[in-house]
């Protein structure tokens, strides 16, 4: 039995294009329904995980 290949799923252009269209109004909506504070704590997250990966590079390089 023969393997699916990327061809076997044709992907029109106008698809595509929706799809792109689909992904911008969603990342639009996205920056303007949360608030400030949310972007924040997301930051503040993002550091601490920051940290805590470089704190376990480090110890293993001992």
């Amino acid at each position: 039995m023969p393997r699916p290949t990327y061809h076997s799923y044709p992907c029109h252009s106008v698809l595509k294009l929706i799809g792109y269209l689909l992904l911008v109004a969603g990342i639009i909506l996205l920056f303007t329904c949360i608030p400030g504070w949310a972007w924040l704590a997301l930051i503040g997250l993002t550091l601490m995980a920051a940290g805590w990966l470089i704190l376990r590079l480090c110890s293993a390089w001992r």
